[in-house]
């Protein structure tokens, strides 16, 4: 007989408890950006460089969105205490979690993955081990299915935030500058968009120091950086539903987005 409830944390339903809020992320706010990133790829691509550079401009703001929201979690979850209002998801994800500032920079990001194995995975991420699955009367078959899944799992979150981090903080800069003034420049003949990111100067030098990046604003890195975030929302929705499922007895089946993400780019 299956009694996951043994495996429950608190809810009491209030639309701000955690139950809520990882719900609210697996049926909507990972939807809604796929659902824009995949407006990016519906667009034709056979279109003259002014359109290209509107699009990847785009691309990578779905791109960046994404990353961030990632990272964002990944924190959330490392300091979730179920039950605690001070350490809620609504606390933490509101308030507390300011990914790319001191402990929720991309580099620590990077490194808290890295350390972790298959089991760790599953402590960083609340997902009950296969024992306390097995004993709450959860199925063999999704038991053993979700112990193969989880390395995949891991390789998923380690790699995109590698790929945020690549850049260092730069292209996070970058992206401040588009969604904030959308200061950014074609450069036609280069088939380029370049983005200022911070200008430091110093007057008794008689010094600029410009911080600065490009975009390649062609169709594959259009595609690139607008499949790389649906890709990451579907590892982020892939992993929250496991919790809703274990830890609050919901029943899930995945939405067709997520079967098209992974069919079509994982």
């Amino acid at each position: 007989m299956n009694d996951i409830s043994r495996l429950s944390y608190p809810d009491f339903g209030n639309p701000l408890e955690d139950a809520s809020i990882i719900r609210n992320a697996v049926y909507f706010s990972t939807a809604e950006r796929v659902y824009s990133a995949e407006l990016v790829l519906k667009e034709p691509i056979n279109v003259d460089q002014r359109t290209l550079d509107f699009m990847v401009v785009r691309a990578f703001e779905e791109f960046m969105t994404s990353t961030e929201d990632l990272l964002g979690w990944l924190f959330a979850l490392q300091e979730w205490k179920p039950g605690e209002a001070e350490r809620s998801l609504f606390i933490l994800l509101v308030d507390k979690v300011k990914v790319g500032k001191g402990k929720y920079s991309e580099d620590n990001a990077v490194s808290l993955l890295k350390s972790v194995d298959a089991e760790g995975f599953r402590r960083l991420f609340h997902i009950p081990t296969d024992e306390e699955l097995m004993s709450a009367g959860v199925s063999v078959k999704l038991v053993d299915d979700l112990r193969r899944s989880v390395p995949f799992k891991l390789d998923g979150w380690l790699r995109i935030a590698k790929e945020r981090a690549e850049q260092a903080r730069g292209k996070v800069r970058m992206f401040n500058k588009l969604k904030h003034h959308l200061i950014v420049f074609p450069m036609e003949e280069r088939g380029k968009v370049w983005v200022p990111a911070s200008v430091k100067m110093d007057i008794k030098q008689n010094q600029i120091g410009l911080d600065s990046g490009f975009l390649e604003a062609n169709p594959n890195e259009v595609r690139r950086l607008a499949s790389s975030a649906i890709v990451a929302q579907a590892v982020l929705h892939d992993t929250l539903a496991i919790i809703l499922l274990t830890r609050y007895g919901e029943k899930y089946r995945a939405p067709n987005w997520v079967v098209r993400a992974y069919q079509t780019y994982l």
